[in-house]
């Protein structure tokens, strides 16, 4: 009895069960099937309701992805510091281009960024004109850039993205000013006379706590400037004029024509001249460091056969600030008139301040050594992210350092006149430093045109303009 008892309600339960399954079927039937009955309007309503719920429901979905970006833009400047500053330049230039958000972001001047930046070249010969030419060497790419702010004035040098603008007064007189090209604030100065060959920078201008130091390319005379000054305070020591200089770790060091060092402090000569008993624009206490310097063995040996032979070789020395050291860079080229402004050989070395001595650098590393009249610097590879590292990038600099731009109208032509195959010079050029393939090197400088001058294309400028890849 039990057994048939729960037989027949298991029965009853099954019948149950398909009795809802076949309502659901046919309801289900009736559903699908009824769509042909419809009249051609109320299809169509449908059809409007059925694609705008699609679209509210994309919409939802894409919400999140929107809110992470707009968090992403609005996290604090330190931390986007941080997540930059682990990145090399041109990663930074690659994300900046994914979304407009991420490129406000990285497109900002923050102050950590001031020395971030690709080294540029601004072609000369074109202080007539408002738009300056400029070069992206790792970009290789040329930029046209409006700057009306520089018409009928040469460009002397550069300290990062300021350039130094000189303005021919005539009568021996020059009108100078720093002008940034990238957000064109200028600085005035006081006028100087015609007898400079060189200008060297503390610091970034826009720190109004630098210092300007000449070099006279006849005495040994230095002359200096500091914001708010209305004339240059001059000092003058006894000895041919120095032939560069360099700024480093408070103090300016200055190399004569030997291989010696001149050393300046920047409160010395901030306490110099706010000292009442300057004697019209003379610095009388003003206390320079000597470091009397032996030049390297190698280099001794080098000398004597220049010496020798003076006629067929010379020597440009440049001094480069780079990884909290200061470097001297020789470059050979040979001074004869059929193969002039042929360089070929650099050697570097190292300010050893404890020993007073110039230690010969075999390899840079990481470094990239820039070099130009007034413009020498130098960058980390590893920082850009391209490059060749272990390299001295050079313009093509003049035989004599005494010489500038608006004095140079006799090198017009010149090529022409001596017969020279113009063909073969260059404007710049990238020496290896410890060539390992022990290949001959040789550059042929173009001499018909004056110096290129380096400067530093600021990451924020280079994150809001520079297209990407495949762009223009």
């Amino acid at each position: 009895m039990p057994s048939l008892l729960l037989e027949a309600i298991n029965r009853r339960f099954i019948a149950k069960r398909m009795r809802k399954r076949n309502k659901k079927r046919n309801l289900k039937k009736k559903y699908y099937t009824g769509w042909s009955s419809l009249p051609s309007f109320q299809l169509e309503a449908i059809h409007r309701r059925i694609v705008a719920k699609r679209r509210r429901t994309r919409h939802k979905k894409r919400e999140p992805e929107n809110k992470y970006y707009a968090d992403w833009s609005s996290l604090p400047r330190g931390i986007l510091e941080m997540i930059a500053d682990k990145m090399t330049l041109i990663d930074c230039l690659s994300i900046s281009k994914v979304c407009r958000s991420w490129n406000i972001v990285l497109g900002e001047e923050f102050p950590c960024w001031q020395r971030h930046g690709f080294p540029w070249l601004l072609v000369s010969g074109q202080q007539n004109k408002e738009v300056r030419t400029c070069i992206s060497i790792f970009e290789n790419r040329v930029w046209e850039l409006e700057l009306p702010e520089a018409q009928g004035k040469y460009c002397w040098g550069s300290f990062r993205d300021w350039l130094i603008m000189v303005k021919d007064l005539d009568s021996f007189h020059l009108e100078v000013n720093l002008l940034n090209l990238f957000s064109r604030s200028q600085i005035g100065l006081p006028s100087i006379w015609n007898f400079y060959h060189k200008m060297v920078l503390s610091g970034l201008p826009s720190d109004n706590n630098f210092v300007c130091m000449l070099l006279h390319s006849q005495y040994r005379e230095l002359a200096f400037w500091i914001p708010g000054a209305q004339s240059w305070y001059k000092h003058k020591l006894a000895g041919e004029p120095f032939q560069d200089a360099v700024f480093f770790n408070g103090s300016f060091y200055l190399l004569g024509d030997g291989f010696n060092v001149w050393q300046i402090d920047v409160k010395n000569i901030y306490s110099s001249i706010s000292d009442d008993e300057n004697d019209f624009g003379t610095l009388s206490k003003l206390e320079i460091q000597f470091h009397e310097v032996k030049s390297p063995e190698i280099l001794q040996l080098r000398e004597g056969m220049i010496i020798q032979n003076h006629d067929d070789y010379q020597i440009l020395r440049y001094l480069v600030e780079s990884c909290g050291e200061i470097l001297l860079i020789c470059r050979y080229f040979s001074a004869k008139q059929d193969v002039l402004l042929e360089t070929q050989k650099f050697e570097v070395y190292s300010f050893d301040c404890c020993e007073s001595s110039w230690k010969k650098v075999e390899i840079l590393g990481d470094q990239m050594i820039f070099l130009g009249k007034c413009c020498s610097t130098s960058f980390s590879a590893k920082e850009i992210g391209v490059g060749i590292r272990n390299s001295i990038y050079f313009s093509n600099d003049q035989p004599s350092p005494w010489w500038n731009e608006w004095d140079s109208d006799h090198l017009k032509g010149i090529s022409a006149r001596l017969g020279f195959n113009k063909t073969e010079g260059r404007d710049w050029g990238i020496f290896k430093l410890n060539n390992e393939d022990q290949e001959q090197f040789r550059f042929h400088g173009d001499i018909d045109n004056w110096t290129y001058t380096w400067f530093t294309a600021p990451s924020w400028w280079c994150f809001r303009n520079i297209p990407m890849i495949g762009r223009s």
